[in-house]
């Protein structure tokens, strides 16, 4: 009897491992089975404009004609670089920012080193609606920038910085391989304000010869 009793009991013994065994020998199959992940539950990208700008209307421009050292003067423009020269002569690549303006008559100035280094600075005067409508893309494409005064934009594009600035209907637009940042603009961005009657109004100063007025002086009651 006690020979049969140790058979039994080792016959439970082996069932009960074998049982332990079968729950724990396939661990990655007794996890739960999740969903795999749904683009609902991904992280939504950004928002960038997928639309090329607006186009102006050229017939509603009003035309915009300055020489280019007028625009920027030559010490301005070497200031950002001596290697400096003007291009005589440029033509913006069709397409290209620079061609817009000059499609709306206006003025389009460059400046290159041998280096290959670049400065593009061009003004037009599209009509109110279309200065609106750019105003209004920029704000989606771009950064607005308060130091330039009035409404004004920088971005960088494939490298090179470029700069938007408006005031009322003038449009005013830069392009340089030097612009890291909007300051690196500003002082060509001030210049071409200048020349175009938009920079800072001048002060007023005593007229000489004037007797200034009497100040009041407290007296003993």
């Amino acid at each position: 009897m006690t020979t049969i009793r140790r058979t039994a009991q080792i016959a439970a013994a082996l069932l009960a491992l074998a049982a332990l065994a079968g729950c724990t020998s396939n661990p990655v199959a007794a996890r739960p089975i999740t969903a795999a992940p749904t683009a609902a539950a991904s992280t939504p990208a950004v928002a960038t404009p997928t639309t090329p700008p607006p186009t102006q209307v050229a017939a509603d421009a009003t035309p915009v004609r300055l020489k280019c050292h007028t625009l920027v003067p030559t010490a301005v423009v070497q200031n950002l670089d001596p290697a400096f020269t003007t291009v005589k002569g440029w033509e913006p690549d069709a397409g290209s920012p620079s061609a817009r303006l000059e499609d709306l008559k206006g003025t389009t100035c460059a400046w290159t080193t041998s280096a290959g280094d670049l400065l593009e600075v061009s003004v037009a005067k599209p009509s109110a609606k279309d200065a609106t409508a750019l105003k209004d893309d920029l704000v989606l494409r771009s950064q607005s920038v308060p130091t330039f005064g009035g409404e004004a934009y920088f971005q960088v594009v494939d490298h090179v910085g470029q700069a938007d600035v408006f005031r009322g209907r003038t449009w005013l637009f830069l392009r340089s391989n030097k612009f890291f940042e909007p300051g690196d603009a500003s002082a060509i961005v001030a210049a071409a304000l200048d020349a175009l009657g938009y920079g800072p109004k001048p002060t007023e100063t005593p007229t000489p010869g004037a007797t200034p007025l009497p100040t009041a002086t407290a007296t003993a009651g």
